[in-house]
């Protein structure tokens, strides 16, 4: 879904926002690489020698700035592989409107906050190995976890304008579909009991509603609807990187594949409130079109 969340995302300029942390990520209290740390992979290319620039965008739970202490599952993913890698990583707050665009200016080394593998994307940026899949979540009060269920029950559903599920919904609900600029809005309608159902991005939808009695939050791809095609090949998010920077990619590659078969990515899934069936990536990386 994250490919239309420029609607659910304040757009924040990363240009704007100079403050940045830096963190040691071999040990010790500067912001500079250890010296006596061995790199799992010599010779990794950066915009600044020593440092990974890691552009932070604001979703909740995958990635979050918090104020210069940046927190969330790709958070916690990235900065093992920079530690791994003896690179001090310094955050900036980024936003889905510049992140592509200061990777592709040389601005910054990576970006970080649920970014699906698009074809468009990657001819600005390359993709490092997917991390989860994205997922449309299924939220109700009446214990539907499918959208057929949702569409026997009767009543107006929600979802946000732009998501790449809306043209599959209009057919399935026609009059009955009400889209919102943000989900900010759905999210209000769906609390004060006019919707019957929300279909927004499951991340969001389960980090909204974690711990809130009579409220159910179901993973779209679970039982996928075999007439929403975002559901039955959901999109695959990684790490957009600097073009052709293939000692960067071999990296982070190598990271993330290791983080999946030790069991992290899935742990740290969970941790979020999530499902570690996000985790479920294919063995060739699907290149949304």
């Amino acid at each position: 879904m994250n490919t239309h969340r420029l609607k659910t995302i304040g757009a924040l300029s990363a240009a704007a926002m100079t403050v940045a942390v830096s963190i040691t990520a071999c040990g010790g209290p500067t912001s500079a690489s250890n010296a006596s740390c061995t790199p799992k992979h010599s010779g990794i290319q950066t915009v600044t020698p020593g440092k990974l620039t890691v552009g932070v965008i604001d979703i909740p739970p995958y990635s979050s700035y918090n104020s210069g202490n940046p927190t969330g599952v790709d958070i916690s993913i990235v900065s093992k592989i920079a530690k791994d890698e003896c690179l001090a990583v310094s955050f900036e707050q980024a936003s889905y409107a510049d992140a592509i665009q200061s990777i592709g200016g040389n601005s910054i080394d990576l970006a970080v906050g649920s970014i699906a593998v698009t074809a468009t994307r990657e001819k600005v940026v390359d993709f490092s190995a997917s991390i989860y899949v994205e997922s449309m979540g299924v939220t109700t009060r009446i214990g539907a976890t499918t959208v057929a269920e949702v569409e026997k029950a009767g009543g107006k559903v929600g979802t946000v304008e732009g998501y790449n599920e809306i043209a599959d919904l209009k057919k399935i609900f026609g009059d009955r579909l009400i889209t919102y600029p943000s989900s900010v809005e759905l999210k209000a309608d769906f609390d004060n009991g006019r919707l019957v159902a929300s279909f927004d991005a499951y991340g969001v939808s389960a980090t909204e509603y974690k711990g809130v009695d009579g409220v159910t939050v179901a993973l779209g791809t679970a039982k996928p609807d075999p007439r929403i095609s975002a559901l039955t090949r959901p999109p695959e998010d990684g790490f957009p990187l600097t073009k052709d920077n293939t000692s960067l990619k071999q990296a982070l590659d190598d990271g993330i594949t290791s983080q999946h078969q030790d069991g992290t990515i899935g742990k740290l899934l969970t941790g979020a409130g999530l499902t570690d069936a996000l985790g479920n990536v294919s063995k060739t990386q699907y290149v949304s079109p």
